[in-house]
């Protein structure tokens, strides 16, 4: 079969088998991921499969056609494919002590979080010692937005607005914070995402960050100024005496 129909056949084709080609823990994050076996169990198989609408395409370098994958594509699959986890929040971001996971693409991709915790601290931020001064409003609009945020207040009796307003109820974290991030775009934003794990360590206490990105095989069907595992590594490596934060960095590759 000559070059172009090679390539020709390869566009026609809808689906790529991932698997993890490389990996690395940082800060002891595989002692932590040993605490949490189901975790590491459940985000390994997400990304472990031969998923759909993957777009390939044919790339022009040097006057030269080659196979190609488009990275939207990527990111789409895999974050459909995570969202079968349970409790994984997406597009989530920090605000005045609290997590929101918001339909709007902001924030990080994913994370995981005590949510009885997190609405305590919300219900503190509107109605607490030092509540805000439209805390009903806050509240009500953030409620409405979310049942599971609404049936978690029923269940802790956090629904009558009269009981101990004035008062912080205490707040007991009992799951772990992780964020995650799936990232195929352009170099320039590998910097931005340690930038905001950073800023968001600072201000809450943060367990673990899951970061996905291309490697191998993969990174040859996609654009060379994209972020990449060797690169993130580096990074990582580099500023390993700022980076306080435990690290799953994951690599995936294409069958």
């Amino acid at each position: 079969m000559s070059e172009n129909n090679n390539i020709n056949e390869w566009e026609s084709k809808t689906s790529c088998e991932f698997y993890i080609g490389d990996q690395m823990f940082h800060r002891n994050a595989e002692l932590f991921l040993k605490n949490f076996p189901k975790l590491k169990e459940d985000i390994t198989n997400a990304l472990t499969q031969n998923l759909d609408s993957i777009e390939h395409s044919k790339r022009k370098k040097n006057g030269r056609e080659y196979k190609g994958l488009t990275a939207d594509s990527i990111n789409k699959a895999l974050k459909k494919s995570l969202k079968n986890i349970s409790d994984l929040k997406f597009e989530v971001k920090y605000k005045d002590g609290v997590l929101f996971d918001s339909p709007k693409i902001e924030g990080f991709d994913f994370a995981l979080f005590d949510e009885e915790f997190n609405l305590v601290n919300f219900r503190n931020y509107c109605f607490g010692k030092k509540s805000i001064f439209e805390g009903v409003e806050e509240w009500t609009n953030e409620l409405d937005k979310r049942a599971d945020w609404k049936a978690t207040a029923d269940n802790l009796d956090l629904l009558d607005l009269t009981i101990n307003a004035g008062v912080d109820l205490p707040a007991i974290k009992k799951v772990p914070t992780i964020i995650g991030e799936v990232q195929f775009a352009n170099w320039a934003l590998a910097y931005y995402d340690m930038f905001k794990v950073l800023h968001l360590d600072n201000l809450t206490d943060l367990d673990l960050l899951i970061y996905i990105t291309g490697t191998g095989d993969l990174n040859n069907y996609l654009s060379d100024s994209i972020v990449n595992y060797k690169g993130m590594e580096s990074i990582i490596i580099e500023h390993n005496s700022i980076i306080k934060v435990p690290i799953w960095l994951i690599g995936l590759d294409v069958k």
